[in-house]
């Protein structure tokens, strides 16, 4: 899945010049957290909630004439970050969620080869796609399959339950293991009773949990 499917396009942003008090009245009414800084078309910085409001006064000086204007000619420039991590919209998801994790930010805006703002993925935005992936909608049950890492593996796995048993995959996701360990197959097959599917995995020597191998239904049912 790409950024560009699941980015929000043309996002709300402000320039450099912009008060810190209008940076705030967007957050506010727009719902968001995070502000790209856009000067001539291009992104030079960005700013988010908690930002704004650490640069704003104590409450205990909310009466006080002096702060409240400072707010309003302070410019969004003397706050932004300026150093932005950002992604292109041709980029996987999985590519903006490890950006986002290793530098542990809640958002990316999304830019052209030119520097230019197309749109901003959220960690929101992020999270949906990868609910998306791995819980399928429609009637579905999770199954974890023991394979040898081996090439075909999976493979004969799923002739066993696509070929022979004509039960469809909704999805699958291997993740990844150490070189010459078994590797574990997370499977949601388009039906909600697969204890078929599980005898006929079985039978082709995979080792098959449902819905994971440490809580085997099976086995806590007394099966």
């Amino acid at each position: 899945m790409l950024v560009s499917k699941r980015m929000t396009r043309d996002p709300v942003a402000v320039s450099p010049g912009q008060s810190l008090a209008e940076a705030l009245r967007l957050t506010r009414e727009h719902r968001i957290r995070h502000l790209p800084v856009v000067e001539g078309g291009e992104l030079v910085g960005i700013v988010s909630d908690r930002d704004i409001r650490l640069a704003m006064p104590s409450p205990l000086a909310a009466g006080d004439a002096e702060s409240t204007a400072r707010v309003s000619e302070t410019p969004v420039s003397a706050i932004m970050a300026r150093e932005v991590i950002t992604i292109g919209p041709w980029d996987a998801v999985e590519d903006a969620a490890r950006l986002l994790h290793r530098h542990r930010i809640g958002a990316l805006p999304v830019v052209d080869a030119h520097g230019r703002l197309l749109g901003i993925l959220s960690e929101t935005d992020v999270l949906d796609a990868f609910v998306e992936l791995l819980g399928p909608a429609g009637a579905s049950s999770r199954l974890e399959v023991s394979m040898s890492d081996r090439a075909g593996e999976l493979a004969r796995a799923m002739h066993v339950v696509g070929d022979e048993l004509k039960v469809n995959v909704c999805s699958m996701l291997v993740p990844p293991g150490k070189h010459g360990d078994r590797r574990v197959a997370i499977l949601h097959v388009n039906t909600i009773d697969p204890r078929e599917v599980i005898q006929a995995l079985e039978s082709a020597g995979f080792e098959v949990g449902w819905p994971s191998l440490e809580t085997d239904l099976r086995r806590a049912g007394g099966a």
